[in-house]
C-alpha cells in the first residue's frame, strides 16, 4: 500500500471539524452578498447608459447651427480640389 493510501485511510479515521456544522450558513451569506452586488451592477450599469444618452443628446442639441450639406463633386469640373492638375501645382 502507498503512503498516500495510508494517509487517506489515516484522514478517514479523524472526527469531523466542528466548523463544518456552521459552513452552510457562510456560503448562503456570500451567495447572497454575491447577487446584490450583481443587481447593484446591472443598476449602475443602466445608469450610466442613460447619463451618457442623455450627454449626447444635450451636447448635440447645443451644438446648433446649420447642417452642413454636401457638394457635388465631378471628376472633370475645372474646381475639382483634387484633380492632378491641383495637386501637382507648384504653389509659393
Amino acid at each position: 500500500m502507498s503512503e498516500l493510501d495510508q494517509a487517506l485511510r489515516r484522514l478517514g479515521t479523524l472526527p469531523a471539524p466542528s466548523g463544518l456544522a456552521t459552513i452552510d450558513d457562510a456560503v448562503l451569506a456570500g451567495l447572497a452578498a454575491s447577487r446584490r452586488e450583481a443587481a447593484a451592477g446591472s443598476r449602475l450599469m443602466g445608469f450610466a447608459a442613460a447619463l451618457a444618452l442623455v450627454v449626447g443628446v444635450a451636447g448635440g442639441g447645443l451644438a446648433g447651427g446649420e447642417p452642413a450639406t454636401a457638394q457635388p463633386i465631378s471628376p472633370f469640373a475645372p474646381d475639382n480640389p483634387l484633380a492632378p492638375s491641383t495637386l501637382l501645382d507648384v504653389h509659393p
